[in-house]
């Protein structure tokens, strides 16, 4: 060890998910069957708003590359995204 402490990490993104005509319904679902993606709102038009939670950059880029391959989806975009060093901290 170096003596520096190991610190919890948490990685958090905002999405924009285009999906495409008529495939809303199956690409939120297929979502919500993924670990760390959590879906909050979906429109008539197929735009899904959905967060990414992950332990690096790594996992969240993976993630979202997973993600704009999902049968149905048009588009990924990224709206937000911030790194928690210390997530279990109270502020």
């Amino acid at each position: 060890m170096d003596g520096k402490a190991i610190r919890n990490v948490a990685d958090l993104s905002g999405l924009v998910v285009h999906a495409r005509p008529g495939r809303a319904t199956q690409v939120a679902a297929t979502l919500e069957c993924i670990g760390g993606v959590t879906l909050h709102a979906a429109s008539p038009e197929g735009k899904l708003i959905v967060t990414l939670e992950t332990a690096s950059e790594a996992d969240s880029a993976a993630l979202f590359d997973c993600i704009q391959r999902l049968d149905g989806v048009a588009a990924v975009a990224m709206a937000y995204h911030q790194i928690e060093n210390d997530p279990d901290e109270e502020l």
